[in-house]
């Protein structure tokens, strides 16, 4: 009966220790992951846009403000030709949207004439933009976070919505790879080491 009871408490001291032991090294990785694994959302299915950058979507506001560039629903556009919107969080937010819609020449001239009537704000040299290659319908620029535009062709009837909103000076999304750079902006640049944030490093 001793060395039953024995065996029973060196099993329950095992045990604690073991719980003492592995618990912690558990919340610990738990921990851990939480902080270095980055956060990240993709969206490309048209079908998810309102739940996204609807009147009221997920990412409808954020660095630069609310995002009124970018239309509250696709009801009006004949067709989506691209559409990708990207969440990815290392340590600080980064997003990115990118939209190319066509439109009917009367939905066209409708949706011109809404983005002509918000007030944009000058970019020329902001993360080095020079200009734009298209139309420029309207467009929120700012120094610190980023920019938000669209764009008219009017040949194709299509207007190209984009948004970079970042911190710290630079994005840690590859924005060129995520979309065609036809329709950046000339001279810009947001990529880590550009000059807007070697200027802020020499403060």
């Amino acid at each position: 009966m001793k060395e039953k009871s024995s065996k029973k408490r060196t099993g329950i001291i095992v045990g604690i220790l073991l719980a003492v032991l592995i618990i912690p090294g558990i919340l610990l990785i738990g921990l851990l992951s939480a902080l270095f694994i980055p956060e990240k959302e993709k969206i490309t299915q048209t079908e998810q846009y309102e739940t996204y950058l609807g009147e009221s979507g997920k990412y409808k506001e954020n660095y630069v403000g609310y995002n009124d560039i970018f239309p509250d629903s696709l009801e009006k556009v004949s067709r989506v030709e691209d559409f990708v919107y990207y969440y990815y969080n290392p340590f600080d937010a980064n997003y990115f949207g990118y939209l190319v819609c066509e439109y009917s020449a009367d939905e066209f001239d409708k949706e011109v004439a809404r983005l002509n009537s918000l007030e944009s704000e000058s970019y020329n040299g902001v993360y080095g933009i020079e200009e734009f290659p298209y139309e420029v319908c309207a467009v929120y620029a700012d120094e610190v976070y980023g920019v938000m535009y669209a764009l008219a062709d009017r040949e194709e009837k299509e207007i190209i919505y984009v948004s970079l909103e970042f911190c710290n000076y630079f994005t840690d999304i590859d924005y060129k790879e995520m979309m065609d750079e036809k329709y950046l902006p000339v001279g810009f640049d947001a990529m880590p080491g550009n000059e807007t944030r070697k200027a802020f490093d020499r403060k």
